[in-house]
């Protein structure tokens, strides 16, 4: 399958200084020289939103990342996005990117992490902290209607490109989620990583109408534009080649449409 770009990928610049060894591994620049080397002709450095507890990006170093990057694509002879994995924060929509952090990205993708600081302690108590029970014992209807709510909001409140790994570690009423990145015309993710959909979901997203981007959610430079488990499951489940906007062609994203 040609493939023809990566757009979550992560680097040493959302890792703290005394947690050197828990996460991303690449540096940007070895990030878009790896995609570059392997023909890609877009790539996206996506990463972790300003409220992960752990490994979130610093707003302060946004203005210096976005030159860097621009240098680096140019060198490198390949377009490349500067986005964020922003985080779901609250069951009122909120997400950890303001319109001020707008003005250096490129690109914002959102989803589900269980160490990201809610915004208030309704929300730590009524999903964070049962998501984290529901992955043992099952989730129930509120919550399912909680985690959906969360996601919808969302999307109707922010310019989402793309929803990343959805129902990982938080299951949601997929058809509703579909249904409003739909309309609002954001990207449903085949994550190559962390993708938790059954025959079943797929065929009901496609019946919806989602759009798919397949990402490697690469940690390291190697796992860049690697998609062989997303290659079995859209060969598996019949997903049409032209439902996936990064497999024989490039997207349009949402944001880069607003600002142009």
């Amino acid at each position: 399958m040609n493939f023809l770009a990566d757009y979550h990928t992560h680097t040493i610049f959302s890792r703290k200084p005394f947690l050197p060894f828990l996460h991303a591994k690449g540096s940007l620049e070895d990030n878009i020289k790896t995609a570059s080397k392997l023909g890609l002709k877009e790539m996206a450095i996506t990463d972790h939103g300003f409220n992960h507890k752990y490994f979130a990006c610093s707003r302060k170093n946004l203005k210096t990342t976005k030159q860097e990057i621009l240098r680096l694509s140019q060198k490198y002879n390949i377009k490349v996005y500067f986005g964020v994995e922003a985080n779901f924060l609250s069951q009122d929509g909120t997400i950890d990117v303001t319109k001020k952090d707008m003005e250096y990205l490129d690109i914002v993708l959102c989803g589900y992490h269980k160490l990201a600081k809610p915004k208030t302690l309704r929300d730590k108590f009524k999903i964070f902290v049962p998501n984290i029970f529901a992955n043992h014992f099952g989730t129930s209807k509120k919550l399912l209607q909680r985690n959906t709510e969360m996601i919808v909001n969302a999307l109707d409140k922010n310019n989402i490109d793309i929803i990343t790994h959805p129902n990982n570690k938080m299951r949601c009423d997929l058809a509703a989620v579909t249904k409003k990145a739909v309309e609002k015309g954001t990207l449903i993710e085949l994550n190559e990583k962390h993708c938790c959909f059954t025959e079943n979901e797929i065929k009901t997203m496609l019946t919806l109408g989602a759009k798919f981007v397949v990402d490697s959610d690469a940690h390291k430079p190697e796992k860049i534009g690697k998609f062989k488990k997303m290659e079995n499951l859209i060969q598996k489940y019949n997903i049409p080649e032209d439902r996936i906007v990064n497999l024989n062609s490039l997207p349009e994203f949402i944001n880069v449409k607003r600002n142009n």
